[in-house]
């Protein structure tokens, strides 16, 4: 029976340790400090480097004067670098539609791809703004035209990681287009074609 005791006594010994540490354990998960989600958004809202993204909408219409005009609508994915509010630096792709593209156009297919490079960045500190002016500069090529160049301006409405983009671009594309001859035949030529654009994306 003593020997019983001394064994029970030495279990409820052995129980009561492990209780204890067990206990001081959860108390310590407890005094963890709690993760402020609301403050962590705004903070990455807020970001000035690090990866950026952003789908743009365009749509514009040929500067051809004394020649036909045609439109074109686009949609291009942008994405790169943010060195800081001033400057981002990345490479975008797109798709491009030729709304009446017969009337100028050698090519029979409406559809062109674009691959730039691209260069933007805020005009002015955001600081308390939501509203800023922004530069933006693509550079490249076109598949199925040639060389692309695009100059923008614009407003961003939002902070530095959620905003709304609202630009007026120059397009300057070469392509190849066509003259009609005497006798009514098509005859390819290259030529360097303007367009204005009107831009709307989201960079995030």
């Amino acid at each position: 029976m003593v020997m019983k005791g001394k064994i029970a006594g030495f279990l409820i010994t052995i129980f009561s340790f492990f209780g204890s540490a067990v206990n001081a354990q959860i108390n310590e998960v407890k005094r963890l400090p709690e993760v402020d989600n609301a403050h962590a958004q705004k903070e990455y809202r807020d970001n000035n480097v690090g990866f950026w993204i952003s789908p743009e909408l365009s749509g514009g219409y040929s500067c051809r004067l004394n020649h036909s005009n045609f439109s074109f609508a686009e949609l291009t994915v942008t994405g790169g670098y943010r060195f800081n509010e001033y400057l981002r630096a990345g490479l975008g792709f797109g798709g491009r539609y030729y709304i009446e593209n017969d009337k100028v156009r050698f090519y029979s297919s409406e559809w062109a791809f674009p691959i730039f490079a691209n260069v933007r960045g805020n005009i002015i500190p955001t600081e308390e703004r939501d509203v800023v002016p922004y530069y933006s500069f693509d550079i490249g090529g076109t598949v199925r035209d040639g060389f692309l160049m695009r100059p923008t301006v614009g407003v961003r409405i939002g902070r530095n990681r959620s905003a709304i983009l609202l630009g007026l671009s120059y397009v300057g594309q070469s392509m190849r287009t066509f003259k009609l001859s005497e006798f009514g035949e098509r005859i390819s030529k290259q030529s360097f074609t303007s367009f204005l654009s009107l831009r709307v994306g989201y960079e995030f």
